[in-house]
């Protein structure tokens, strides 16, 4: 009877210890990125009160082994990654997982991983997680250029500063494109002029007038390029545009090199390409223009937008768009592995494997969705049923010491 008390208090203890993983479970019901844990039992010991026998040929059959169990206890916790619904937050730097996947985040000293996409700027314009202060890891654009090098390995430094209304940026026109009609029925000398303003790698505007004059040749027009920005004695560019018997261009396009006359430390000469082929020769009004050109003045960072691809892009005031940076995700051989530490981080350790960091949406890591959250996949109905399975173990164990108590009562009261 002391042996099925003992046995009794093992239930009593493994059911608690299920109560705890239950009512963990749903405290965080709405705890953001959390995954559910499921606590399976295992049987203790057993005690061999006679061991098994074999059968003898022609004489009697062999025994099964006589035990008893000494009671049960914690096998496991297991968490369940399952994906969380998502729920909208309106917050641009709200971002949630969908499919596998951790967000990486660093103090400078280590990596910490988490689903929880929570994130905010901080006082140094970098993207920070609002409840720790950990900094998001990922890859830095370059200034200039805006590329991402995703071959740099991540470390605990690899932050993302997106410095809003800090950084200033400006690009000089490399391409002109040009559109609309030369009337056909001009005669030899006839020109026509188009002027757009273009900018410099300081993003100062200089003016550009490209005049197109019809030649003795049939369906050729000569184009010359000047500016009063030129430094005097030089060259714009010219050259000339051919056109078919149907009217389209086919010599469609041009260069210039305009050096400028005091570049106040800005990049010269200008090399640009003129894009002539949205330009045609019928016979109709001429219509010639500028259509469109890639360069822009000072602009100042405005805001910015966060990719499927984890990619964020700038929106700076002069209406130019640029990488900044790109959001990193972690994968892992075995997630449920992982160690929790708290504050919705978790850390690899031997068992989880070791984390291959890649870009959001390549390959088998999920992809990202800006302004929302994951929320927890913790399914209620599921753990009310099995609070009511643990309620009605304890119980049950709990019985098993009471009547073990009556009995050793009885076995007492045999001698009167």
């Amino acid at each position: 009877m002391i042996q099925a008390m003992y046995t009794g208090v093992s239930g009593l203890r493994a059911h608690k210890t299920q109560m705890d993983v239950i009512s963990n479970n749903i405290a965080n019901i709405n705890t953001v990125g959390f995954k559910a844990s499921r606590l399976n039992f295992k049987e203790m010991l057993s005690q061999t009160l006679r061991g098994a026998t074999a059968p003898k040929t022609g004489g009697i059959g062999g025994t099964n082994p006589i035990q008893v169990g000494l009671g049960t206890g914690v096998g496991s916790v297991d968490v369940t990654q399952s994906q969380g619904s998502l729920f909208a937050t309106g917050k641009a730097t709200d971002v949630a997982i969908e499919g596998n996947g951790f967000l990486i985040l660093g103090d400078g000293q280590g990596k910490y991983y988490t689903r929880d996409g929570s994130f905010q700027i901080d006082g140094e314009g970098t993207l920070v997680s609002a409840a720790t202060g950990l900094k998001v890891l990922g890859w830095t654009a370059d200034p200039v250029t805006g590329t991402i090098d995703t071959t740099i390995p991540v470390t605990p430094t690899s932050f993302i500063r997106l410095p809003v209304g800090q950084l200033a940026l400006a690009r000089q026109t490399t391409t002109i494109t040009y559109g609309g009609n030369l009337n056909s029925l001009t005669e030899e000398g006839g020109s026509y002029s188009a002027t757009v303003q273009i900018y410099d790698s300081l993003g100062a505007p200089h003016s550009l007038t490209v005049t197109f004059t019809k030649t003795e040749n049939d369906g050729e027009w000569a184009w010359e390029a000047s500016s009063p920005d030129a430094a005097p004695g030089s060259s714009v560019g010219s050259g000339t545009i051919t056109f078919d018997a149907f009217g389209n261009a086919s010599v469609t396009t041009g260069t210039i090199s305009l050096e400028l006359d005091g570049a106040n430390g800005a990049s010269s000469p200008l090399d640009i390409t003129l894009d002539f082929r949205a330009v045609t020769q019928l016979a109709g009004d001429t219509t010639v223009s500028p259509a469109s050109q890639n360069g822009l003045p000072l602009g100042a960072l405005d805001s910015f937008t966060i990719g499927k691809d984890g990619v964020i892009s700038g929106c700076f005031t002069n209406g130019m768009t640029q990488p900044l940076g790109q959001i990193a995700l972690a994968q892992f051989t075995n997630p449920s592995g992982l160690t929790k530490i708290g504050n919705n981080l978790m850390v690899d350790n031997s068992n989880s494997g070791l984390p291959r960091i890649g870009q959001p949406g390549v390959g088998s890591l999920g992809s990202i969705t800006a302004g929302f959250l994951e929320s927890s996949n913790v399914d209620l109905p599921t753990e009310f049923a099995n609070m009511i399975v643990a309620q009605r173990g304890f119980q049950a164990n709990s019985r098993i010491i009471t009547t073990s108590d009556e009995i050793l009562q009885e076995l007492v009261q045999l001698k009167r």
